[in-house]
């Protein structure tokens, strides 16, 4: 059973993945960088939304995911900002707290940064240009003003994750909504061209 009831999280895990995909498409050094880690997982809590992130490692890409049923190498725990502070040098960490291999936080690090990946540009490719930037104002919120900015944006989360994600389809949702209103419109043709053979009969 899936631990979220909204799409919100598998979103935000994709668009994080969206972001890093961009990052090493455009950095010939990606492989070599991300190698020591590949393989392994780390797990981030993010306390205040109270939202999981695994991050990993295969075939040269970075991998994240909203839900995991594996155990991770290394478990970071902290504020909404402890997540931007493995990308961004300024973000503030909200006062991290790491279980397991730290030496793979500190890695996990290092290649983040390393990346330097367009997080407005990114957001706002994967969200569309109307939501993006409202994403990536509240990643700044998180971030900009240390602490007290990381609570205003768990709250602004929250929020989200309360009265509004469920209003937000998840990307390719209106694709597979679309598509079964086909297949429901072909199974109801189907239905009266059967009904219409048996009139006739």
């Amino acid at each position: 059973m899936a631990r979220y009831l909204t799409p919100l999280p598998s979103m935000l895990a994709g668009a994080i993945e969206f972001m890093f995909d961009r990052a090493v498409a455009l950095d010939p050094q990606a492989a070599a960088t991300l190698a020591p880690i590949t393989g392994r997982w780390l797990k981030f809590e993010i306390q205040g939304p109270g939202l999981d992130l695994w991050f990993s490692v295969s075939d040269s890409r970075i991998r994240v995911r909203a839900e995991h049923d594996a155990e991770p190498d290394t478990v970071i725990a902290g504020t909404p900002g402890a997540l931007a502070s493995m990308v961004l040098p300024q973000a503030a960490s909200g006062g991290l707290r790491i279980e397991g291999d730290a030496r793979l936080a500190q890695q996990f690090q290092a290649a983040l940064r390393a990346l330097d990946p367009d997080i407005e540009q990114a957001l706002s490719e994967y969200f569309g240009e109307l939501l993006g930037p409202q994403m990536y104002r509240v990643f700044v919120d998180a971030t900009e003003f240390g602490r007290q900015a990381a609570s205003t944006g768990a709250d602004q989360v929250s929020r989200w994750l309360r009265d509004e994600s469920a209003l937000v389809p998840r990307p390719g949702e209106w694709r597979d909504f679309r598509d079964g209103v086909d297949r429901l419109r072909e199974a109801v043709d189907r239905l009266e061209r059967k009904v219409r053979s048996i009139d006739r009969a």
